[in-house]
């Protein structure tokens, strides 16, 4: 029998700060002002920035995306054509509210082990450059996990 309950690891605040700071300095390499979120495992909100000239309406899209990659355990860019009409997940993008998103630009951050312990999104580029920030917050966070990064893990 499995015990009654569970110990899930989370991103912790100075884990999203690194994921922001790698994020907003691609961003701003690329000319971009945009909206960032970073969610724990459990898809609460941990941080959030929005950069000089990130647009207002990408707000909540960038939310949307750090609360699908986090609750779904996969990129928002993976679904494309299941998701179409016709496709086996058409309508998805219609669940929890509406906010399940179904474009590029949302990435779920793994501990050493492969176990989601947070999500990060962004929106006000072109859903392959929302892409590409998220990568740069995801790669610099992840490297700090394998690397032991003990210190910036909190337990839930």
């Amino acid at each position: 029998m499995s015990p009654p309950t569970t110990t899930q690891e989370q991103l912790s605040l100075s884990g999203a700060r690194i994921a922001i700071a790698a994020a907003e300095e691609k961003a701003k390499a690329m000319g971009l002002g945009m909206n960032i979120a970073i969610v724990d495992a459990s898809t609460h909100l941990l941080h959030f920035s929005r950069m000089e000239g990130a647009k207002i309406t990408s707000i909540n899209i960038a939310l949307d995306k750090a609360f699908t990659a986090a609750g779904h355990r996969v990129g928002t860019h993976t679904y494309k054509e299941a998701v179409w009409p016709g496709g086996v997940a058409f309508g998805l993008g219609n669940t929890n509210g509406g906010r399940f998103t179904t474009f590029g630009g949302g990435l779920p951050i793994l501990n050493a082990r492969g176990e989601v312990v947070g999500g990060i999104g962004a929106s006000t580029g072109t859903p392959a450059q929302d892409q590409e920030v998220v990568q740069a917050g995801k790669d610099a966070v992840e490297k700090v996990l394998r690397e032991g990064g003990e210190r910036i893990k909190s337990k839930l």
